[in-house]
């Protein structure tokens, strides 16, 4: 599934910045993400028409499996406005958040993608979405927690996993696995919350996420549940 798109440079460093911080987070390594990113002419090629802002494509056999991830414009754009390198960066306006949570999740899929076809274990649907919440979580508190506005993080949890609109082209097992996957990272972050931010024990969470990611897809999601 062959590239199509031109990175700009401020998006090239928005994009490297998300995949180094989701790797950094899960003690994880994948090919760069930039280089699988796809417009739509190059989706409509293999078959695929993306409906969201962000789809990670899947083509061909198991042996021989192609991988693009399909970015909008909207959410690309608001990612390489953000400036997340920068200290200063202005992340948490609603509809800069909103970009930047929808680039995140893409990457969260390519990158857990990756790194489990790299080891050859199978990974569902429900996992990728799961994965990509406990990521979303992960980085932004992160964010917050390094420029001294950790007490935000309940604030956070609750913007992204209360305040949460699905499309409305879903079918009904589609949205069931969004709201199963958005209800089981919720009650998981409010439990990282508790545990390990509130008490600033950044290297607790890390053994956490990092043993958490590491889990096979029944043990995880039961995990999870466990924790909310």
């Amino acid at each position: 599934m062959a590239s199509r798109v031109h990175v700009r440079s401020a998006l090239a460093a928005a994009l490297g910045f998300l995949q180094d911080e989701i790797e950094s987070i899960n003690a994880v390594r994948a090919p760069r993400v930039h280089r699988f990113l796809v417009d739509r002419d190059a989706a409509r090629a293999v078959g695929a028409e993306p409906r969201a802002a962000e789809e990670l494509l899947v083509a061909g056999a198991e042996d021989a499996v192609d991988v693009g991830l399909f970015l909008d414009d909207e959410a690309m754009a608001a990612t390489a406005a953000a400036g997340l390198h920068r200290r200063a960066a202005r992340l948490f306006a609603r509809r800069r958040l909103d970009g930047v949570a929808c680039v995140a999740e893409g990457v969260s899929h390519f990158v857990y993608f990756a790194t489990r076809a790299e080891v050859d274990r199978p990974v569902s649907l429900l996992e990728l979405e799961v994965q990509a919440e406990v990521d979303k979580f992960a980085l932004f508190v992160l964010h917050l927690w390094r420029r001294g506005r950790r007490r935000l993080s309940s604030a956070l949890r609750r913007r992204l996993f209360e305040r949460v609109r699905y499309h409305p082209h879903l079918a009904p097992e589609e949205l069931e696995r969004y709201r199963t996957a958005n209800g089981l990272a919720a009650g998981y972050a409010r439990w990282l919350e508790g545990r390990f931010v509130a008490r600033a024990n950044a290297d607790g969470l890390f053994r956490e996420l990092r043993s958490t990611y590491r889990l096979g897809a029944g043990d995880k999601l039961g995990y999870l549940g466990s924790r909310g």
